[in-house]
């Protein structure tokens, strides 16, 4: 949707420091898809991509998480209940449907957990294979979202780079011991580019298929400025060798990306 709408706050969550939860009662951004995202407008400066955490199409509720990282960001962490958002959305392409007879692994990175949340609240019901959830950050302050799976039933494997929560290290090790037991596996995967990168490697033998979600800095968020494009697997050999996250993704097939 390219048009600008308003959406008001109806709840304000505080999961961990430095991060707000903005839940918005909108329709239209509680149709979306995982993966997919809305595009903000903050004072003073560009708009701001931010994912969808939580999508609640019999209630009408989006939430949208917001890690405080700037003025913008920080702009939108101080709203409020009865505020309104000026947004964009739901916009690019989000994470299709899990196939029903493989083994699904979900990932998330830091600010790459809500999208793996949201993935895994809209389907959880329709995989009978078994389900696994790793969630990794720098340190347990930036585990988000943690609480959250676990209401859903899913005990996920924590891991923080300095150790203090779950097991110290990068999501990788988990990951790698979970495709050596499942490699029938399908994965899907969001958060910081070094961790999609190892992911895209460790996943190439694998017979499933694996989708990968991007954080990338975006202009417009509709494909027009091409400030968010990325190495990608051209098209033909004289096609396009690069694409655009607002619109091309933020989701991507594993074979579609050039690390």
């Amino acid at each position: 949707m390219n048009s600008a709408f308003e959406v008001p706050i109806v709840k304000r969550l505080e999961p961990a420091s430095g991060h707000v939860e903005l839940l918005v009662d909108s329709p239209v951004l509680a149709q979306g898809k995982p993966g997919q995202f809305c595009h903000i407008l903050t004072p003073g400066t560009l708009r701001r991509p931010v994912s969808f955490s939580r999508l609640e199409p019999s209630t009408g509720l989006a939430g949208l998480l917001i890690q405080v990282v700037g003025s913008g960001t920080r702009w939108l962490s101080d709203r409020q209940v009865g505020d309104t958002l000026d947004v964009l959305g739901p916009l690019g392409r989000g994470f299709a449907p899990p196939r029903l007879d493989r083994p699904w692994l979900l990932v998330g990175g830091g600010t790459g957990i809500p999208p793996i949340y949201a993935a895994l609240q809209a389907w959880r019901d329709q995989v009978s294979e078994p389900v696994a959830v790793v969630l990794g950050a720098k340190t347990r302050d930036a585990l988000i979202m943690v609480k959250d799976v676990r209401q859903l039933g899913f005990e996920a494997e924590l891991t923080t780079d300095d150790g203090s929560q779950g097991r110290i290290g990068t999501v990788m090790a988990p990951v790698q011991e979970w495709l050596a037991a499942h490699p029938r596996s399908q994965v899907w995967a969001c958060g910081p580019t070094p961790m999609l990168r190892a992911l895209h490697g460790a996943t190439q033998g694998l017979s499933g298929p694996v989708q990968l979600a991007l954080e990338q800095r975006m202009g417009c968020g509709i494909g027009a400025c091409l400030a968010c494009v990325v190495p990608a697997q051209p098209e033909s050999p004289d096609g396009p060798a690069y694409r655009r996250v607002c619109t091309d993704g933020p989701v991507f097939e594993r074979e579609e990306l050039a690390f």
